[in-house]
């Protein structure tokens, strides 16, 4: 695998401030960070693990935070979003049931895929994206961005996935013309979501799957996400509730700020302006499954599974 490093400046859509980008064959990734010096690093270090993926073991075991961070990512949501189309096929996980989730009748605007991973959830959202529509893929892991916009440029990449707790295994991931046309046509960004670089109201839908309770500031986040929803656009929220303290603070993590025991009313509740002031008062719910199976690969004898609360909230008109 080979990727380039720092290339060229991009202008952010909603200060005009000017950032680095990474570049991916014929594309290029910006990295949308307010500290120089870290996206310096991390673009140093993701060309240095593409340049030699022999590196990617001993990142996912070593004590350097960033570049565990960035081999795990990699690593787990290669083979979640793509292990189906890998030869041979690895366990995923199932993202069918995206499908149906995005309605038909979005505002104009465009359509952010937040903590996106390498890309694969926008194959089962496509369908239900106008053609001419402008797609951004998003996510804080580089790594997994470049590994994702290399399988769409190349059509076949190599795939690291933990063949067990201690070994590392390789497969060749592969999609077909249609399925890397899709991908190409998105725009790929590394960027924060607590920080996104859009103009408020620019985005007629924004999709995040199991991201809000992966962030240190879901309410920061939820904060964000309502104020970049152009009117009637919608948030498909997808969530396992499943808090670390290590990612999230206690005092962040949303059930925290619920009374009494109905999380799953709570939860509404608080996405949508009834439990802190001023928080989701532009959102309501407009569909629910609060139980929708998700499983991640960990290693080859162990997967975990998560039961999705999945929300559509739309914003007033």
């Amino acid at each position: 695998m080979q990727a380039a490093a720092l290339s060229a400046e991009w202008s952010c859509p909603a200060c005009a401030a000017k950032f680095v980008a990474f570049g991916v064959g014929a594309a290029e990734i910006p990295v949308v960070n307010g500290d120089a010096a870290f996206s310096d690093r991390l673009a140093t270090e993701v060309a240095t693990l593409f340049a030699d993926p022999r590196h990617l073991l001993g990142w996912l075991e070593g004590d350097d935070e960033l570049r565990h961070s960035l081999a795990g990512g990699l690593t787990t949501y290669a083979q979640a979003h793509f292990g189906e189309f890998a030869e041979p096929a690895l366990p995923g996980a199932e993202l069918s049931w995206l499908q149906g989730w995005l309605p038909a009748d979005l505002p104009a605007g465009d359509v952010a895929l937040l903590g996106c991973g390498p890309g694969g959830e926008l194959l089962a959202l496509a369908k239900a994206i106008e053609p001419g529509r402008t797609v951004w893929l998003a996510d804080a892991n580089l790594a997994a961005l470049v590994w994702g916009r290399l399988l769409a440029e190349l059509g076949a990449v190599p795939l690291p996935y933990r063949a067990s707790a201690t070994r590392l295994g390789w497969a060749t991931a592969r999609l077909s013309e249609s399925q890397r046309n899709i991908l190409q046509r998105a725009h790929w960004l590394c960027c924060d979501a607590l920080r996104p670089p859009w103009p408020a109201g620019s985005m007629a839908a924004v999709v995040s799957v199991g991201l809000v309770d992966s962030v240190a500031d879901p309410i920061a986040l939820i904060q964000q996400v309502e104020g970049l929803l152009a009117p009637g656009g919608v948030w498909l929220l997808a969530a396992p509730w499943n808090w670390q303290a290590a990612v999230t603070p206690p005092n962040r993590q949303l059930e925290r700020f619920i009374p009494g025991d109905d999380l799953d009313a709570g939860l509404a509740d608080l996405l949508t302006g009834a439990v802190i002031p001023g928080l989701g008062a532009a959102l309501h719910v407009e569909r629910r499954a609060p139980r929708i199976p998700w499983r991640l690969p960990v290693h080859g004898r162990m997967t975990v599974e998560y039961e999705l609360d999945v929300l559509l909230l739309r914003k007033a008109r």
